[in-house]
């Protein structure tokens, strides 16, 4: 590559979950865009590897989200057929805890709100029709029919493909050194060049409160353990099992600092047939650049006892896990904006939940980048708000 001064009009450092959509929708615009990513996506080192991502409507986060979501299904199906290809499959998906609880509270808020179609089920319905599952006789489940698994990998490559196919450069293996803003923009120097634009976005995951100069706790990297169990039966396949979210009162955990411990399941889906569950809070902080990704002894135990009250035929089964990182905000929303102090300059954090969004945060952040009016109200996300 070339070293010197590159102009464009706008760039995206990381090209993951928002990155690559932003690309994408920038391209099509018909502005020049360049993308930087310090790998080759997809890969294991960020967010978005794993297999599967849930995709649902009724927003247990909060009503805010909807309008995003209904919107991210629409542009998740026309990427299908743009590229003819698969990347969403219907599963449904189940939110399990006491009706008191914020995550069922919050998720028939959003169905009732939204119309979305939905059923709220007992706890003995749910075990009728799951048996694999055990539960208190005072929980209950919402269950939203038209949810599902996004293949994220699949998805990733076919945005990229689509962003090149659209106008955009992407720079693979080249790493952000730093960037300066300047009175007409930004230059941005890597490992391999010095560009300049006219805004930059930072999308780069657990690195970005880095790469944006915030200080922790504001963003915040948190290092997640996702466990694949081995050899379940055809009860724990895709298409006889939904995904299922769980939120389950604790007290005051010590280790959680949150009166519930959140925990998800995945149905298998092939080849591998595995079927794959983790803790979605009471995380470990960390530093990406100094990662500990081997998974030690004794790190499923915590997610095995969960198991063995919950689905206890699984509670002994082997595990193969692997870690991946979440960027985390005090609040658990999203960070989508103009970053304080900045003028040109632009970050994004999903807070473990954003990948199901990736094509409508494309539109979103390319509209915020080219001060275009935004169609969603963002006031939740503002970076103002901290």
């Amino acid at each position: 590559m070339e070293t010197g001064n590159h102009c464009y009009d706008y760039i995206v450092v990381g090209l993951g979950t928002a990155g690559s959509a932003t690309c994408l929708e920038l391209a099509r615009r018909r502005v020049s865009v360049l993308g930087i990513d310090a790998h080759r996506p997809p890969h294991r080192l960020g967010s978005h590897h794993g297999a599967s991502r849930s995709i649902r409507r009724a927003y247990l986060e909060g009503s805010a989200y909807v309008p995003m979501a209904m919107r991210s299904w629409q542009l998740w199906r026309k990427l299908e057929k743009d590229a003819t290809i698969d990347l969403l499959v219907t599963t449904g998906n189940l939110t399990i805890g006491p009706p008191y609880s914020p995550a069922v509270a919050g998720f028939l808020a959003s169905a009732r709100k939204y119309q979305i179609e939905h059923e709220q089920l007992t706890a003995r319905q749910v075990m009728e029709r799951f048996p694999c599952f055990t539960m208190p006789e005072d929980f209950v489940a919402g269950l939203e029919v038209e949810a599902g698994i996004i293949f994220p990998e699949t998805a990733i490559t076919t945005i990229l493909t689509q962003a090149h196919q659209s106008g955009a450069t992407l720079h693979f293996n080249e790493q952000v050194e730093s960037w300066q803003e300047t009175a007409g923009g930004v230059i941005v120097q890597t490992t391999q060049g010095r560009y300049e634009a006219g805004r930059v976005l930072v999308s780069a995951g657990a690195w970005t409160g880095k790469l944006l100069g915030l200080a922790e706790p504001l963003l915040r990297p948190h290092r997640v353990v996702v466990h694949w169990l081995e050899e379940p039966d055809a009860r724990f396949h895709l298409g006889r099992l939904p995904v299922s979210f769980w939120q389950i009162p604790v007290g005051n955990d010590a280790q959680t600092n949150d009166p519930y411990r959140e925990f998800y399941i995945l149905p298998t889906i092939p080849p591998d047939s595995r079927l794959k569950v983790a803790f979605h809070n009471g995380l470990e902080p960390c530093d990406p650049d100094v990662l500990r990704r081997d998974v030690l002894t004794g790190e499923d135990d915590a997610i095995r006892d969960v198991l063995g009250y919950f689905c206890p035929e699984l509670q002994h089964h082997p595990i193969r896990s692997e870690v991946c990182l979440y960027i985390m905000t005090p609040d658990t929303h999203f960070y989508l904006g103009k970053r304080p102090g900045s003028k040109n300059v632009f970050g994004v954090a999903l807070a473990g939940h954003g990948f199901k969004f990736a094509p409508v945060l494309g539109e979103i952040l390319a509209d915020l980048l080219t001060d275009t009016p935004p169609r969603f109200d963002l006031t939740l996300f503002s970076p103002a708000r901290f």
